[in-house]
């Protein structure tokens, strides 16, 4: 099961915390409205999934007046499911307040409320929204901007950062952060797909932070085969006459033990020594052989 159906299919059996926003969300979110004289609305649906279905249906029938039994019409044309209601005026001015679907404002001063918005967006992303694979891009697909206009509104209310884009025919608002995921997915109740998401997060931080300490072992170990490999050219090329033979003593042990730490070091060479001591020998071959080859260029 891909992510999407994933939590689609767990957000459409959550309990509603609130059917009317829900259905408001469903119908902003994808359906084709037609108004009619007198307040009346005709809504519908499309979709592959009969899951969703049942939700849109279980969502009208619970949260509009006077629902008929009969009054939703399911049909199928393909691998697609289309489902239409013919609202009664009523039953219209329960979802937009008395006013046009085009301008909700009644509805726009609920979304400010985080339960509203989290009912408003869970019902718009189950019918137009997308999730990748990983949870590393969630987007909510509106064909009316006013659609838009209240996803963000009610995105806003949470407090999670998004961004809008124009796709084609339709405008895209879309979250990128993953902590702005799982915020929502927590708004929502969707515990299981929020538990996937931390999981796949805090593997994700376990891989960086294994990739950092190998990308710094291999610097280190870069460094230290540098720095090896000039020391013992330096040495080849110095006259040893010209170094005392503690010098000398102390940089066949370096070149002889090249993995050793300084500290594990000091007990390869015979008497008392210090790291400090050892680093003043090699620097001194370094300045030798740079001092002859310099003499040499000039």
């Amino acid at each position: 099961m891909t992510t999407i159906d994933f939590l689609k299919q767990e957000l459409a059996g959550l309990p509603s915390t609130d059917p009317l926003l829900e259905l408001s969300g469903a119908l902003y979110g994808g359906s084709s409205l037609v108004l009619h004289h007198a307040g009346a609305l005709s809504i519908s649906f499309t979709s592959k999934s009969p899951l969703i279905m049942r939700y849109v249906l279980s969502l009208s029938s619970h949260a509009l007046t006077r629902w008929l039994p009969g009054q939703a019409l399911l049909s199928r044309t393909g691998h697609k499911l289309s489902f239409g209601i013919d609202l009664a005026p009523a039953q219209s001015q329960q979802l937009f307040s008395g006013l046009s679907p085009l301008e909700p404002t009644q509805l726009e001063k609920r979304l400010r409320g985080k339960r509203a918005a989290a009912a408003f967006t869970k019902g718009f992303f189950l019918i137009s929204g997308y999730a990748a694979v990983q949870g590393t891009h969630l987007e909510f697909s509106c064909s009316l901007p006013v659609g838009r206009r209240l996803v963000e509104r009610s995105l806003t209310s949470l407090r999670v950062t998004h961004g809008s884009q124009i796709r084609r025919f339709s405008e895209i608002t879309y979250l990128k952060s993953r902590q702005d995921i799982m915020s929502l997915l927590a708004a929502w109740g969707a515990s299981n797909s929020l538990l996937s998401l931390e999981e796949l997060q805090l593997e994700k931080d376990m891989d960086n932070q294994v990739n950092r300490s190998v990308n710094a072992e291999l610097g280190n170990l870069e460094r230290e085969t540098m720095a090896f490999d000039q020391l013992r050219a330096a040495f080849d090329r110095t006259d040893r006459t010209r170094l005392s033979s503690r010098t000398v003593e102390v940089v066949q042990a370096r070149l002889k033990y090249p993995d050793l730490p300084l500290s594990k070091l000091v007990d390869k060479i015979p008497g008392r020594i210090s790291k400090s001591t050892i680093h003043y020998h090699i620097d001194k071959v370094l300045r030798t052989c740079a001092t002859v080859r310099n003499s040499v260029n000039s």
